[in-house]
């Protein structure tokens, strides 16, 4: 079954072979005519290799990339430009003027015309459905707001300043509470 997925992925010529674990499920005997023919390809073209077998890495590969938890920790063919190639790309100016993007991207928009008025028209659905509730937002606080000022306008406020002594509140209450025993007295009597 490994010999039909190498066939499967050679047949469409690839530049590069991804090889996820080629031996993983193998024995011994199978292991190695898969990878003396991984071996064979790898003249013509780039082979990747992923793979938990260190020995199996050793006795094939050309270069070894070492990783754990996701990170290098050890190349035995490192690239020792990467770094000024990466800043020299940084500071590369882009191949197309403005120009030539425009005319692409207007050419892009009328050769896929029915994308284009889709997408232009559920944006403008979007942009109306937004200003049409923010103005009924800000209708409805207006009427709230001239009703509030209606409402306050018609019936004003009017503040006093009042003081209680709770000293005449409490001979009130005790006058009371006397009066009622005078009266309870004399319905007895």
């Amino acid at each position: 079954m490994q010999r039909v997925a190498i066939a499967r992925a050679l047949v469409g010529n690839p530049d590069i072979l991804l090889a996820d674990e080629p031996t993983g499920a193998l024995d011994s005997a199978t292991s190695i005519q898969i990878m003396d023919l991984l071996k064979e390809i790898a003249n013509d073209k780039l082979v990747i290799m992923v793979t938990h077998n260190p020995e199996l890495a050793d006795k094939y590969s050309t270069r070894i990339i070492r990783l754990l938890d996701g990170n290098v920790v050890d190349d035995s063919n490192p690239y020792e430009g990467a770094e000024e190639t990466r800043r020299e790309r940084r500071k590369s100016k882009t191949s197309m003027s403005f120009f030539t993007a425009l005319s692409l991207s207007l050419n892009n928009l009328m050769t896929k015309k029915g994308r284009t008025f889709l997408t232009s028209f559920a944006g403008s659905i979007g942009i109306i459905g937004i200003a049409t509730i923010m103005s009924l937002s800000n209708g409805v606080q207006n009427y709230v707001s001239k009703v509030e000022e209606d409402t306050l306008s018609s019936y004003p406020v009017m503040l006093e300043e009042t003081t209680v002594d709770i000293g005449d509140m409490l001979e009130s209450i005790s006058g009371i509470t006397k009066d009622k025993e005078e009266d309870t007295e004399e319905r007895k009597s």
